[in-house]
């Protein structure tokens, strides 16, 4: 999938520890675009979940979720992974400026 930038919020193949299968899910690049170019064709991300009941303290919920094409209220987790171009499915939006905000916050104190 080409045109895939920072703030942008994908679907990816996330493989289950226990087999060869994979479960579809969202999560946002945070990697920057001199990053996105690497000839090793990976890409930074951090897990969106839609479960907000088992939110960290510092976790934070995306405020325009509906925007970014999420189907469901949903927070930014406290789980970064280097992941293949070729798991990702689709790209469903990008983020907002008042979400870049709080996503930029959230990597502060992670990072």
């Amino acid at each position: 999938m080409t045109n895939i930038s920072k703030y942008d919020v994908v679907v990816v193949k996330f493989p289950f520890a226990s087999s060869l299968k994979y479960k579809a899910r969202p999560a946002l690049v945070i990697s920057s675009e001199i990053y996105n170019e690497n000839e090793r064709g990976t890409l930074l991300i951090l897990a969106i979940s839609s479960q907000t009941h088992m939110k960290l303290d510092f976790e934070l919920h995306i405020e325009e979720w509906k925007d970014t094409g999420l189907l469901k209220p949903s927070i930014f987790k406290a789980a970064i992974a280097t992941i293949e171009k070729d798991f990702i499915i689709a790209k469903l939006g990008t983020l907002s400026s008042t979400d870049i905000k709080n996503v930029d916050k959230l990597l502060k104190t992670m990072c």
